[in-house]
């Protein structure tokens, strides 16, 4: 058999034989025929990958590794492969970055042997186990490319069950243990019938998934015990214990400067549908120090957490169990909230172990231009000694990932990237206009900023008509744009992709970083979701032209805002964010607190006294509606626009 080595430098082992070779120690090597199904795949994975195809021979050691079966595990329960010795093969295996993955399947035992045939002496015994694969080493050969005797691999997975199904099991290569030298194939023992479905070398990955009667496993060189629940027909483990890879490969000097990401994957048989009484369902799970609360939503099936928010090389997350959370329950981050600031609601706690299909982490190099996924609620306190870079880290919005989301250092950082931008999108009497450094100067801008990609492609694509000079963060911006696709070039210039970017800075309160990053996502969600702008421009149709206009004249009257409020587009969308940043249990207070200020009631008296004298229900009744849609359709509402929330313990 042969391997097929992808342009991305994926390892493919096939399932074809060859049965004229009969030489255990020779390269069972595969032709590709040009009318099979698998030619198809192997040019389908060519085309995407974009580069040429190689082949490169994996050695069948024995003779079930020939057939690629144990299917008489009494006779020999062993199969044994060898890599080539190739600079190609040295790199994968040299590198970190990549692991062995292969998926096998259950046979039917057809063969007569007597049960009391010897046991072959490279079977793998640990723990009575039923399956077993490890790394094959340099020093497990013999001069002449042969195994020694009686050899047994020195950091086996192990699994005391085999799952009905199939199995895939993904080995590193490299380990703190063992590190990542010298790699030379690979060693399979079963006590059961099963075929090596297929093989591949592919990005390291470490973990544990669950998809109806598959598994996948992955774990590193130094060996494992794949947890029995796991091989059950419905049972997980509520503690998933793994290294970062990246530092696995800081063990083996090899660190390449990425960074990991943690993926909590939930079941898709098991959707979520919201009712507007319904209580959220919400999981939690502790990580070292800190205690995560998740809320399901529709449509969402998988959460991802950098592991920068977690200072520890070895990392266990333990899916705590709904009588635990109930009894230790509290609304998240109770500390920072204030009578000004939103208080989430907490949701109904549920049961991880019934929802959660799988927790992995993987480690990836993106550039500085491509933004670290995230939600929301975890943006505020992000760690800035962990940012990429000291004046910004940018983020992508997991449930909307067309949202960017930048975090800025100060508010002058802030400026230099949107301030300009600010008086031509929503600057009334400065719209469509490109004012000059020194026009700017004594301007102020905003402490939030919230675009969509057609605001920026008219941005810049006026700059470049007439010729006028950007700053060099404006012209970075451009090309992270550009790069995200949220700006595309056309041959008539530049035009919007998709997407919009929200910012906020760390310059303001922790408090007000909750609120401003409520506001602008909200904002983000106006600008990408056309079902959702309908929402908004009934609602406001039928909001009390009273309301609408004292929520106007403020937008107008404080020299802060002062809104282009003829542009119905920016009205409603400001109407809609000013109504939900808050939840609706604080609506009241802020809207009555802004019917007392000096300049509104030196300004609008009549209106400000209507504000009082109803209680804000025009806004309350508003606010409900609007928050009613988003809640059944995403799973966020007023004042809480994440689905996740951490608190250190």
């Amino acid at each position: 058999m042969h391997i097929l080595l992808r342009g991305v430098l994926v390892l493919v082992f096939t399932s074809w034989l060859c049965t004229s070779c009969a030489d255990p120690a020779s390269s069972v090597s595969l032709a590709l025929p040009v009318d099979s199904d698998d030619t198809a795949v192997y040019l389908l994975a060519a085309s995407v990958s974009g580069m040429q195809s190689r082949c490169v021979p994996l050695k069948a050691l024995n003779t079930n590794a020939q057939t690629g079966t144990i299917d008489d595990p009494e006779k020999s329960d062993v199969m044994c492969f060898a890599f080539e010795k190739s600079p190609t093969m040295f790199g994968l295996t040299d590198s970190g970055l990549y692991a062995l993955e292969l998926e096998f399947e259950p046979l039917e035992f057809t063969g007569q042997s007597s049960r009391t045939a010897p046991i072959n002496p490279n079977a793998i015994q640990t723990d009575a186990a039923q399956f077993a694969v490890g790394l094959l080493y340099a020093n497990d050969f013999s001069a002449f490319g042969k195994l020694k005797e009686n050899f047994r691999p020195q950091h086996p997975v192990t699994a005391k069950l085999l799952p009905r199904g199939t199995l895939t099991v993904s080995i590193g290569f490299a380990g703190i243990a063992v590190g990542t030298a010298h790699i030379r194939g690979f060693m399979v023992s079963a006590q059961s019938a099963l075929r090596l479905k297929s093989a591949a070398v592919v990005p390291v990955r470490y973990g544990w998934l669950k998809d109806g009667a598959a598994l996948w496993y992955g774990t590193t060189a130094d060996g494992d015990v794949i947890p029995p629940e796991l091989c059950t027909e419905s049972g997980v483990p509520l503690r998933t214990e793994f290294p970062k890879p990246s530092a696995i490969m800081r063990a083996g000097n090899t660190e390449t400067g990425g960074r990991d990401s943690i993926s909590i994957h939930f079941d898709k048989t098991q959707p979520v549908n919201l009712t507007a009484g319904q209580k959220q369902p919400r999981l939690s799970f502790q990580c070292g120090d800190k205690r995560i609360s998740v809320f399901r939503a529709p449509d969402i099936y998988q959460l991802t957490l950098d592991s920068c928010l977690f200072s520890d090389p070895l990392l266990t997350l333990e899916q705590i169990d709904a009588d635990k959370a109930a009894a230790a329950d509290m609304p998240p981050d109770a500390e920072r909230l204030s009578n000004t600031d939103t208080l989430p609601d907490t949701g109904e706690q549920a049961d991880a172990a019934a929802i959660v299909c799988g927790i992995t982490i993987e480690y990836s190099t993106p550039s500085l231009m491509t933004p670290i996924t995230a939600d929301p609620g975890l943006i505020p306190d992000w760690p800035q000694e962990q940012w990429r870079q000291p004046s910004y880290e940018l983020f992508s919005w997991e449930q909307f990932p067309s949202v960017l989301i930048f975090d800025f250092a100060d508010y002058s950082v802030q400026d230099a990237y949107l301030k300009r931008l600010s008086f031509f999108a929503e600057k009334k009497g400065f719209t469509g206009k490109l004012l000059s450094d020194g026009a700017l100067t004594s301007l102020h801008g905003f402490n939030a900023h919230d675009y969509r990609a057609e605001t920026l492609a008219a941005f810049f694509q006026k700059a470049e008509e007439e010729h006028f000079l950007l700053n060099k963060s404006e012209l970075h911006l451009r090309k992270i744009l550009f790069r995200n696709g949220i700006i595309i070039r056309t041959e008539t210039g530049i035009e919007a992709g998709e997407g919009a970017i929200v910012s906020i800075s760390r310059q303001s309160e922790r408090d007000l970083r909750y609120r401003f990053i409520t506001h602008e996502c909200l904002h983000g969600i106006y600008f990408t979701e056309e079902n959702f702008r309908d929402t908004v421009t009934e609602v406001f149709r039928q909001t009390n032209p009273r309301a609408a206009l004292f929520l106007r004249r403020y937008f107008e009257i404080y020299p802060a805002l002062q809104y282009n409020t003829n542009d119905d587009y920016l009205l409603q969308n400001e109407f809609m964010a000013y109504l939900l940043q808050q939840s609706n249990d604080l609506l009241q207070q802020y809207f009555v607190q802004l019917s007392w200020l000096r300049l509104m009631n030196t300004a609008e008296p009549a209106l400000c006294r209507y504000i009082r004298k109803t209680k804000v229900k025009d806004f309350m009744q508003a606010a409900m509606q609007m928050d009613s849609f988003l809640y059944t359709t995403w799973g966020v509402r007023g004042g809480r626009i994440s689905l996740v929330n951490m608190e250190t313990l």
